[in-house]
């Protein structure tokens, strides 16, 4: 699914009337089409449709008509100046006219009529502000969304819920508290904002006729991540395949007291396919694991001589889990990085060292990946823990572009990016907050990283599967732990396969 920006529907309208003649009255009709589907009129019989004068509006007054063909009532509002409707919503409102669809422009001495209308509904349809709205909401605008607010059983908003800015997400005074909203051909970027949930409400994405490769010259490179990427990319396991098929890594894990980081890191790299895992860890370490380990082989960190031998062949090396944010640490990723020419899974401790220190990036381009939380990043970044809050995907594509590296900014809807392409991942939920779900995730993505698949592609596949498994088991269970994703992974990835 694309995700999109007022400005992505401007120009994607604009190519639309201008470069390929479609009539904005044809896209305005299929959005109208597209948008009816989701009135759920088996279920509601009232109807208020709250329409602006711009083509949002528009779209209102043509669910008005079809809404009306299909015997429901319905009542309709219009709120601003008639003489300001764009040309497309005045050829919808003479149409109700002309059906003698009665409309009503809101002013403060009607608005107890709106809101006699509004509790009497089933629905409100909000079509007040589209995509393109970025001033803040005053006077008889503020006070319709208010009374639609307060008075509302239920409230659908058509293509961005009025209030909310389609790109940033800020909320423009004030925002109509929607249950469902129901846009067109992109996700809105303003959506992502983890303020905005609480007035989004259910989104579904229609798509009005506008053809692929229109949608592809301009393609913001945004998207949410689908399934089909997914299985799409999972590498199959042929009757010809041996084990040197499937990649040979190395995880950089684990010191005393942090024995489960090195174990669950090891054990998602196995169960998600590597052809053969080496865990390198302190001597304490590997004397634990290697107890614990059957698949995967072990190595003392300490022992330069091997490591760098190994290092050298891997197809992908995971570093940083449970290893101590220590001077030790920075000195043994300097080392890997230089020994080493593969792509390199940076996690937990293999972060917390590059605090003050990412000139390293610099150093290594197009073969890190980072999977920092909102805490990782704001020591590498400068930023505060709010401010990437508030813009995750931005604050994740500078420090792609600049440092030439994979971001996976964790979080609801992670965000993964390589600073040109973005994908933000649905899965995952908060059953899975909790330790060693970080461990889980670098082996996994250094598993798919090493068994060929493009280091982006692989980031967007280990995080969705992570959180796939997640959505399953925390249908049954209160708490999902690590090893409860590792034990569902083969057979998880077994199913994406066929």
């Amino acid at each position: 699914m694309r995700i999109g920006t007022s400005n992505s529907t401007k120009i994607l309208d604009s190519a639309c009337v201008n470069e390929y003649k479609i009539p904005l009255i044809v896209l305005m009709e299929n959005a109208v089409l597209s948008a009816f589907k989701h009135m759920d009129i088996e279920d509601n019989q009232k109807y208020v449709i709250v329409s602006g004068t711009g083509n949002n509006g528009g779209d209102g007054l043509g669910l008005a008509r079809q809404l009306a063909a299909k015997d429901k009532e319905v009542e309709v509002f219009i709120v601003g100046k008639l003489e300001k409707l764009s040309d497309c919503s005045k050829i919808h409102y003479d149409i109700l006219n002309a059906m003698e669809i009665p409309t009503k422009v809101v002013t403060e001495e009607n608005m107890d009529d709106l809101k006699a209308s509004i509790r009497n509904s089933d629905i409100v349809v909000d079509c007040i502000f589209g995509t393109g709205l970025e001033r803040e909401i005053k006077g008889i605008f503020y006070d319709v969304i208010k009374t639609i607010n307060e008075n509302k059983n239920k409230v659908y908003s058509i293509d961005v819920p009025s209030g909310i800015n389609a790109t940033t997400g800020d909320i423009l005074g004030i925002c109509v508290n929607a249950d469902k909203t129901i846009s067109f051909e992109f996700y809105k970027r303003g959506f992502l904002k983890y303020s905005t949930k609480e007035f989004i409400g259910e989104v579904v994405v229609e798509h009005i006729g506008v053809p692929s490769y229109i949608l592809d010259k301009y393609d913001d490179k945004e998207y949410i991540t689908s399934l089909e990427l997914v299985k799409n990319n999972i590498k199959q396991k042929n009757k010809f395949a041996f084990k040197s098929d499937f990649g040979k890594i190395a995880l950089f894990a684990g010191s005393r007291g942090f024995t489960g980081a090195a174990y669950i890191a090891t054990e998602a790299a196995v169960k998600a396919g590597s052809g053969l895992t080496t865990l390198i860890t302190d001597q304490y370490v590997q004397n634990i694991a290697s107890q614990k380990l059957c698949e995967a082989m072990t190595l003392d960190i300490d022992n330069n001589e091997k490591v760098e031998k190994l290092i050298k062949g891997c197809t992908a090396i995971g570093f940083g889990c449970g290893m101590g944010n220590s001077e030790q640490t920075y000195n043994k990723l300097k080392y890997v990085l230089e020994k080493s020419t593969c792509p390199v899974v940076l996690d937990a401790d293999g972060l917390n060292v590059l605090k003050d220190r990412v000139d390293l990036f610099e150093s290594y381009p197009n073969r890190l990946i980072i999977t920092p939380h909102l805490g990782e990043m704001a020591k590498l970044t400068g930023y505060s823990i709010s401010h990437i809050r508030d813009n995750r995907v931005d604050v994740a594509k500078e420090f792609a572009n600049k440092y030439k590296a994979i971001v996976l900014l964790k979080g609801y809807e992670t965000v993964i990016t390589d600073g040109d392409y973005t994908y933000i991942n649905p899965t995952g939920n908060s059953a899975m907050a909790n330790g060693g779900m970080g461990d889980t995730l670098l082996g996994m993505i250094t598993s798919f990283v090493g068994q060929g698949i493009k280091p982006l592609i692989a980031t967007v596949c280990g995080a969705y599967i992570h959180g796939y498994i997640g959505d399953k088991l925390a249908k049954n269970l209160y708490t999902v732990n690590a090893t409860d994703i590792i034990s569902d992974i083969q057979r998880t990835m077994k199913i994406f396969s066929e």
